[in-house]
């Protein structure tokens, strides 16, 4: 969907933690992690649903993340928020196929930005060229904007989802080069 001429809401909130998914998962985070997320995005689009519905045309863009597919055991809480955003964009998008609301999913692969403190890391996206791809995706009718480095996490669920994670999280532990 083109976005020219839309009314336009972004979700955009996002906190990621670092956790142990094999130990106690701290219940701050848990909870301040879950309602940033996930229960942010779907409180605020439910509030404005019946509006964006009024209007000729409206878009909802929801920031995930290749995480959503691809998760990262370091960030686990926020790896299964992004999941469930992607899977309730998915239903929000089916449920308002016959209306003049589309939904739209921006799923980023790593981005050197400041989640996590990843300005200046060499195996992140430069922030510009993500912006750039973005946008461009963005002029298409794509109703997942993903730039060519998501793409291969995207691709990956079937049967070997689970080696195809432990490899990315065996490569991801590992220092910069």
């Amino acid at each position: 969907m083109k976005l020219t001429g839309n009314t336009i809401f972004i979700t955009g909130a996002g906190i990621m933690q670092i956790d142990d998914a094999a130990g106690g998962i701290d219940d701050g985070l848990l909870v301040s992690t879950v309602t940033t997320n996930l229960l942010g995005p779907i409180r605020l689009t439910s509030a404005l649903i019946d509006q964006l519905k009024k209007q000729e045309s409206a878009a909802i863009i929801y920031n995930t993340s290749v995480l959503a597919y691809v998760p990262l055991a370091l960030t686990a809480v926020y790896s299964a928020t992004k999941a469930a955003l992607h899977s309730f964009a998915l239903s929000q998008r089916y449920k308002l196929k016959d209306t003049s609301v589309s939904v739209l999913e921006i799923a980023p692969p790593w981005v050197q930005t400041d989640l996590l403190g990843s300005n200046n890391e060499p195996r992140a996206m430069p922030l510009a060229e993500f912006i750039e791809e973005t946008i461009s995706v963005l002029g298409t009718d794509a109703h997942e904007v993903l730039v060519e480095r998501a793409k291969p996490l995207r691709n990956n669920p079937g049967p070997n989802e689970g080696s195809f994670v432990t490899e990315f999280n065996d490569l991801m532990a590992q220092a910069p080069a």
